[in-house]
């Protein structure tokens, strides 16, 4: 599959995923933040159709590059591998994990306030629900980034790179990794770091299994369950009372006389 990776289709494909796509995002975010917090519903669930519509669009001309060839998406991981059990068993013991980490954390955050919240989650918290309709959408929002993410961050990417390289197969995963921090600029800088770090590992997933289905059921959890909860808290914040600020007496003023 070598001479795929070296036609100009692919090579296009390459640079709508790698830099493209992440520039397209975070030029959309860079609009976003000058509007009225939080977002009205009209405009968020606009961007969340946007977002399910370009990513299965990119998973779809990646579909169609491989099947022109006579390949699949399961040349790049989209299957259960060669053993169907251990990747049934891996997907099932992280989402396992992952529900004891949730459990922890979403208990947290019903009490957490907004300088509990790490800054990422502050800057990513203008596209998160609020709401029942948005939280609906938002739910097609989580499936869309865990299939259609590994399939472009995880299978097709990795795969472009190596076949580029000629390298250790890691490499792949390795760069891939960082274009997928990058694409999450909005988040700052820790946001990219968690963000790659997270790439990291669904990487190591994918390369351990060679399938891309545990790391998107995992995917699918986390964007889905964190999204939901840290959307509910910042909703929560919002409807607080401001407090009430009582000034301190001033202790230089002289005394009112008495009567």
């Amino acid at each position: 599959m070598t001479g795929l990776a070296h036609r100009p289709e692919a090579v296009l494909l390459a640079l709508l995923v790698a830099v493209v796509y992440p520039l397209v995002g975070l030029r959309r975010f860079r609009r976003i933040e000058n509007l009225p917090e939080p977002l009205p519903s009209r405009t968020l669930l606009r961007i969340y159709w946007s977002l399910i519509v370009s990513q299965w669009l990119l998973v779809t001309l990646t579909a169609m590059l491989f099947f022109g060839a006579g390949r699949s998406l399961a040349d790049i991981g989209q299957s259960l591998g060669p053993r169907p059990a251990m990747t049934i068993f891996v997907g099932g013991a992280l989402l396992a994990a992952f529900a004891l980490l949730a459990k922890f954390t979403t208990g947290q955050l019903r009490t957490a306030q907004l300088t509990d919240l790490p800054h990422r989650m502050r800057k990513a918290g203008k596209i998160l629900p609020q709401n029942g309709e948005e939280r609906a959408w938002f739910i097609a929002v989580a499936l869309t980034a865990g299939v259609c993410e590994e399939i472009l961050y995880r299978g097709f990417l990795p795969w472009f790179i190596d076949a580029h390289t000629g390298g250790f197969r890691g490499v792949g995963y390795v760069v891939a990794a960082v274009v997928f921090g990058l694409g999450h600029a909005y988040q700052g800088k820790d946001g990219m770091v968690v963000t790659a770090i997270l790439g990291l590992i669904f990487g190591a997933i994918a390369f351990s299994v060679r399938s891309l289905v545990p790391g998107q059921l995992l995917h699918v959890a986390i964007d889905l369950i964190n999204g939901i909860a840290v959307g509910a808290t910042l909703a929560r914040i919002r409807l607080q009372p401001d407090p009430v600020v009582v000034p301190a007496p001033d202790i230089d003023a002289p005394a009112a006389p008495s009567a």
